[in-house]
């Protein structure tokens, strides 16, 4: 009987490389945390990666629009 070689893919506990997350993602996780309405679901094992750089950046886009809508909404009420 010849030998042949365990398959490739016989390792079944190495899990595969997580993903890279999308901008719109990003920017889901970052309003989801702002509203503290997060959602276990979304934050699983297969969750996508995100970098700190990413998600800093996003955070400080997101607060700047909502503090310039928010002064901006003050402005015109207070005409």
């Amino acid at each position: 009987m010849p030998l042949t070689p365990p398959p490739e893919h016989a390792d079944s506990n190495v899990a595969p490389p997580p993903k890279k997350a999308t901008l719109l993602q990003v920017v889901r996780i970052v309003l989801s945390m702002l509203f503290m309405i997060g959602r276990n679901r979304d934050y699983g094992p297969d969750a996508p990666t995100i970098g700190p750089g990413r998600l800093i950046i996003v955070a400080i886009v997101g607060a700047a629009l909502l503090i310039g809508g928010l002064v901006f909404l003050a402005s015109h009420i207070a005409r």
